[in-house]
């Protein structure tokens, strides 16, 4: 497992020293309680004895249970004191969960599969979005309907053929993706792949969600759902995600003055990557691109959504400054946590 800094502290380090220390302890006393025939391995026998003595804990247990006892209860105590540095440390990198949608065009529920260079897709096998999720804000759009958006450094991926046989990949950075309220409720409420409630993760037919903190949960249950991701979710996803880890520790990504690049089911924009007209992107022949596979169009009508989620230019600002942060922290730490769990 990726190590988090604060592991390299002072402070962690000594609850860790405390609780060796503690459970050399334990063994002391299940071995028969015999200094000199103890093996206290990589601590110095007199520094064992040192702590016992500061400690009080006796050479010898008249009452074995009850001091036993305290010893487990201080360990657990300990270790759940070294869990909550490492989720405050995950937590302060703004590293909330990754989501998968392994195919937009079925969670917004269109038979659309798009155009490439102006020829229609014969065959669309992936149309996957995968993004760290950041904050989902609500608002009204002008028919009053809610609307909800979620922020994150993300892809749009997809896989297909415009000639029979001959597949092609595409992809496109995102960092939003703007769903009316069902659709939103549809990616936490469909059917479920597995249940268990031992498991904070979602995993449904149309999207999961994999909070980073799923990494202090008790190693079985990391085992279990370990095979439930790997299996539906990662070796499936594979292509994607490796496209997406590569992209999002690129320094070059995301760029503030490139602005907001949201993926839209809105009524008023349905299936449409909404950008800046700068941001259309280019066939080699120069000639501009307006569509993919499994979008609609890639359109420069941005600036009309923006109003309707932000009350001012700064706001959109900080959160275009916070979705570049996420993908340094990514970078830095949550990209090693993934690669813990994606099978080589």
């Amino acid at each position: 497992m990726k190590k988090l800094s604060v592991e390299d502290s002072e402070a962690y380090k000594k609850i860790e020293k405390r609780v060796t220390m503690l459970n050399l302890v334990k063994q002391y006393y299940a071995s028969g309680a015999n200094y000199y025939e103890f093996d206290s391995g990589d601590v110095p026998l007199r520094e064992l004895i040192r702590f016992m003595n500061d400690e009080g804990y006796p050479r010898r247990l008249p009452e074995a249970d009850i001091v036993l006892k305290r010893i487990d209860e201080e360990i657990n105590e300990l270790n759940e004191k070294k869990k909550n540095m490492r989720l405050e440390e995950i937590e302060s990198r703004n590293l909330n969960s990754l989501l998968i949608i392994p195919s937009w065009t079925k969670l917004i529920g269109t038979q659309m599969k798009g155009y490439y260079l102006g020829k229609p897709v014969r065959e669309l096998k992936r149309d996957t979005i995968v993004m760290l999720t950041d904050t989902t804000q609500m608002f009204k759009e002008i028919t009053e309907e809610r609307i909800a958006v979620i922020f994150g450094p993300g892809i749009f991926y997809s896989e297909f053929s415009i000639e029979p046989g001959n597949f092609l990949t595409n992809s496109f950075e995102i960092n939003g993706i703007c769903l009316p309220l069902d659709l939103l409720g549809k990616i936490y409420t469909a059917e479920k792949i597995y249940h268990s409630d031992k498991i904070e993760a979602t995993i449904t037919e149309v999207s999961t969600i994999l909070p980073f903190h799923i990494i202090e949960q008790p190693q079985t249950i990391q085992a279990y759902i370990r095979g439930v991701i790997s299996r539906n979710v990662f070796y499936p996803n594979k292509a994607a995600l490796e496209f997406f880890n590569k992209h999002a520790v690129d320094d070059k990504s995301y760029k503030i003055e490139e602005g907001f690049k949201i993926l839209s089911a809105h009524p008023l924009w349905f299936n449409k990557l909404l950008v800046n007209s700068s941001q259309i992107p280019k066939s080699g022949s120069g000639k501009k691109e307006y569509s993919t596979a499994g979008l609609g169009t890639v359109s420069a009508s941005i600036n009309k959504i923006l109003p309707l989620i932000f009350s001012s230019p700064s706001k959109e600002e900080e959160q275009l400054e916070k979705i570049k942060e996420i993908a340094k922290q990514y970078k830095e730490m949550g990209l090693g946590i993934l690669k813990s769990w994606i099978p080589t």
